[in-house]
């Protein structure tokens, strides 16, 4: 059975802007300093824990209190983010051919779930993964559930690819033996994408490369 793994911000959905958005008005409510442009971009696509600390410099004894602050400002305008052209045709075309589709992604399910759902996006997927309510867990944990979700609806997900926009995607499918599919217009440059097993520059040569890559 062929099926691909998908996460969701900057790689489906263009989230950037309401993300970044949302963790500039936290970083400013609450007196941090605000990282450069380019910087602030690494905060889209990470665990949330993680990029509170290392993208937005928020101490780790702080970042608990300043995810919940962040959140309360980011569900606000969530659904706003934009479904990158030509992702909806190329889901399309994957479902008709017969791939089973699921999403795996660092963002809080429950939130994933409702931009999906916002979106249109819902209905292509037989499964939304993601992370749990404490967000402590890396993408291979969240890829690992959306796999045992999948065997639990009867899919055979052993060769499974996962696209992604950062190198937790590649990586984490390399923890799980999957291949994988870099793409360039999320939010990672495209030198994570040097170990996955293939990048696309747009989502009608992500289909192509999937083909390519099924088992």
């Amino acid at each position: 059975m062929r099926v691909a793994l998908f996460d969701f911000d900057g790689t489906l959905v263009n989230s950037g802007p309401t993300v970044i958005g949302a963790a500039r008005a936290t970083l400013e409510q609450r007196g941090y300093p605000v990282p450069d442009a380019e910087a602030i971009r690494g905060f889209v696509g990470p665990p949330l824990l993680n990029g509170i600390t290392e993208v937005l410099g928020v101490p780790a004894a702080e970042a608990a209190a300043f995810r919940d602050a962040y959140r309360e400002i980011y569900t606000q305008t969530m659904t706003q983010a934009e479904v990158y052209p030509g992702i909806e045709q190329a889901l399309l075309e994957l479902v008709d051919a017969g791939w089973t589709l699921a999403v795996a992604t660092s963002k809080r399910e429950d939130l994933a779930r409702r931009i999906a759902e916002a979106k249109g996006l819902d209905r292509y997927f037989t499964v939304i993964a993601g992370a749990d309510m404490a967000e402590q867990h890396d993408k291979a944990w969240v890829i690992g559930q959306a796999l045992e979700r999948l065997a639990a609806a009867g899919v055979d997900a052993a060769g499974a690819v996962m696209i992604g926009d950062r190198h937790h995607d590649v990586d984490g499918a390399a923890l799980r033996g999957l291949k994988s599919i870099f793409v360039t217009w999320g939010y990672g440059p495209e030198a994570e994408g040097a170990p996955a097993s293939a990048i696309a520059h747009d989502p009608a040569e992500c289909v192509t490369l999937l083909d390519r890559l099924a088992v």
